[in-house]
């Protein structure tokens, strides 16, 4: 009996501005292997900082630029508001976020782009999920055409609007924010995609999943664990959004076994909009792919 042909997915964490980890290791990819991102996966995935680096990747774009875009960007996207008031004002301005992204990615509809991509959200009016899916949806009669309209860059910023650092992003009448409310590591819902709109067996379907840093000291023991004493405020969101991709990558490596490939660093507590750790990240991310690049490269085989 010959094995399947394998059906290759990409998922990429959320994590802000540790987003430029996963941008360095899929530049990496592309330089070693001389073959763009988007070339290598039949599905995408990408969740907030996640969504960025996928919307490229389907865009054809270098994940060189992409690298690029973090370390000149992100100082202009993580300003705070010197007037903001913190009970009332989210921590950032989602315009300046919106401009950057218009200067680097097409505001391409999603129903025009060829290359499968899930982008995940948060309908927060109704506390239901939301996933921005390219024309493959089409595929699949029990998924509405709902989104079609909607461009690339919107769905982006939908998926980036992290509580208390971006305002939500309303989007054809829904109120949408962060994929990573649910989804950080949208694995566990490629993988669902996977066997029930492209009709794959586990058999066929292997994933590589690229984190943005694992968080081993986001806690210590204290007396008292009030929401701003304790649990600090927006760390809790940060800790939520880490422990679900840590959730999800075991359901996945429990699923799939060695067909799943996970690779993330392990850190100190660097928060969604750190500053300083950028060259921290990249090198982090050359190590990784060194220690990586023969699993990967016998991971892409299509054989």
């Amino acid at each position: 009996m010959n094995n399947p042909d394998p059906f290759h997915i990409l998922t990429l964490d959320g994590g802000g501005t540790r987003g430029i980890y996963t941008a360095q290791l899929l530049a990496e990819i592309e330089q070693a292997f001389q073959r763009r991102i988007k070339t290598c996966f039949d599905l995408i995935a990408g969740t907030s900082t996640g969504a960025i680096i996928a919307g490229a990747a389907v865009s054809d774009i270098p994940m060189q630029d992409i690298v690029e875009l973090f370390e000149t960007e992100t100082p202009h996207i993580f300003r705070r508001r010197w007037y903001r008031i913190p009970l009332f004002l989210s921590k950032y301005p989602s315009e300046k976020l919106a401009q950057i992204l218009a200067a680097h990615l097409p505001a391409t509809p999603l129903d025009e782009i060829a290359t499968p991509l899930m982008i995940t959200s948060s309908e927060i009016a109704k506390s239901e999920v939301h996933i921005f899916r390219s024309n493959y949806e089409s595929r699949d009669s029990e998924i509405a055409l709902t989104d079609k309209d909607v461009n690339l860059r919107d769905a982006i910023l939908a998926s980036c609007a992290a509580p208390t650092f971006f305002a939500p992003k309303s989007v054809n009448n829904s109120l949408l924010a962060d994929g990573g409310l649910w989804a950080n590591n949208p694995s566990t819902i490629a993988l669902a995609e996977a066997l029930s709109v492209f009709e794959k067996d586990t058999r066929e379907i292997r994933i590589l999943s690229v984190g943005t840093g694992h968080s081993v000291n986001m806690y210590r023991n204290r007396r008292g664990w009030g929401f701003l004493t304790g649990w600090g405020g927006a760390k809790l969101t940060s800790y939520v959004m880490t422990l679900q991709s840590q959730a999800s990558a075991d359901i996945g490596q429990r699923l799939l076994k060695q067909n799943y490939l996970r690779i993330n660093a392990e850190i100190d507590f660097w928060e969604l909009d750190t500053l300083t750790q950028l060259d921290n990240l990249k090198v982090l991310a050359e190590r990784d792919f060194e220690k990586n690049a023969e699993g990967i490269e016998a991971f892409l085989r299509r054989e």
